[in-house]
């Protein structure tokens, strides 16, 4: 059975595949490509026979739709980490956006995130950076290739939804066609690098896995329906 799934807020992808095990009665699950607990969309859940797809499933482009501010960072690239607010930053101009944007267009070198599973001599590198030992050289750089970057939204200043305190900050949401393994808080604070500001991912969305859309995903309680 293959299951395109619309994963919830704050579930991990594992989170999903014990609901579908428990749920369906079915030793056999796994999953197609992990969502952060902080992303929602399309997670491709196999069953039985159908696990044997998986690599042909993790191999499929991936469509995302992201949001995120400029002018804050958090060393987890999103809004689980402390946030630290750029100072006597430059607004940039849409144009600049857009010419960060296409930088990132084609095949490229990512370093993933210091918080992510990735594993340094099989430990996980959020391991090493929530001890404090974690370095640089200890951080993988992945080829991926963007196959296209989107400009959705672009306003100055909007509420940032963190604080409370009334800080608004630029804003923009974007589109992404990428590869296997990309990681789209990378992207982000790469681009927020690039136009010397930082940046953090405020919510992302996955839209496609191929040919699979959030339009024709089920929710949870959808897919345990007799």
């Amino acid at each position: 059975m293959i299951l395109n799934i619309n994963k919830p807020l704050e579930w991990s992808s594992f989170d999903v595949v014990k609901k579908i095990r428990s749920g369906l009665g079915i030793k056999k699950v796994g999953h197609a490509g992990t969502l952060d607990p902080l992303a929602t969309g399309v997670l491709i859940i196999l069953t039985n026979k159908d696990t044997k797809k998986q690599q042909k499933f993790m191999q499929m482009p991936k469509e995302y739709e992201f949001e995120m501010f400029l002018g804050v960072t958090s060393p987890t690239y999103d809004l689980e980490g402390p946030l630290d607010f750029t100072e006597g930053f430059t607004t940039p101009s849409e144009n600049e956006v857009l010419e960060a944007f296409s930088s990132y267009k084609g095949t490229i070198q990512q370093k993933v995130p210091p918080f992510s599973a990735v594993k340094h001599k099989g430990k996980p590198l959020y391991k090493y950076a929530r001890e404090g030992k974690l370095k640089e050289d200890m951080i993988p750089t992945k080829e991926v290739t963007i196959y296209d970057l989107e400009l959705l939204e672009y306003v100055d200043t909007k509420q940032f939804p963190v604080t409370g305190k009334g800080v608004e900050l630029p804003f923009i949401k974007g589109r992404v066609n990428c590869s296997k393994g990309t990681y789209i808080r990378s992207l982000v604070y790469d681009v927020g690098k690039d136009l010397g500001m930082g940046a953090v991912l405020s919510n992302l969305v996955r839209t496609k896995v191929g040919p699979y859309t959030l339009e024709n995903s089920l929710t949870i309680d959808q897919a345990l329906k007799p």
